[in-house]
């Protein structure tokens, strides 16, 4: 009985490294159907969530590219290039964030991409 690696009270080390299921799911996604912004966007959010935010800054940008007007695309992925410090790539990302929810009437993100570009300011500042 004790040859029988199932009876082990550790879990086999292959289990640790297993990627997020939504992740997973959201690549599947991304490969079939690689010019819809949803699975993109969905698959960015996902990493954005895991705290990859390297990872997740292409696939909020190519959402945004697929669909323009996708606001949230534009907000999320200025958070991310302000969590990665890149604060000169996340201005202008974060402005058009800004535009989009005035021109949309989204108040909440506005009220984020406003704060967004302060804390970009004290990013550059800080520089």
């Amino acid at each position: 009985m004790s040859d029988d690696p199932h009876s082990t009270p550790d879990a086999p080390p292959a289990r640790a490294a297993d990627p997020d299921p939504r992740i997973a799911r959201f690549e599947a996604m991304v490969a079939r159907f690689p010019d819809r912004s949803p699975p993109r966007f969905s698959l960015a959010q996902a990493l954005q969530d895991a705290g990859r935010h390297g990872d997740a800054v292409p696939h909020f940008a190519e959402a945004a590219r697929l669909q323009p007007d996708l606001m949230m695309a534009w907000l999320r992925q200025a958070e991310s290039l302000v969590a990665l410090e890149r604060y000169a790539d996340a201005e202008p990302v974060a402005q058009e964030a800004l535009r989009l929810a005035l021109a949309q009437g989204h108040d909440g993100p506005e009220a984020d991409a406003r704060e967004l570009l302060e804390d970009i300011e004290d990013g550059l500042d800080a520089a």
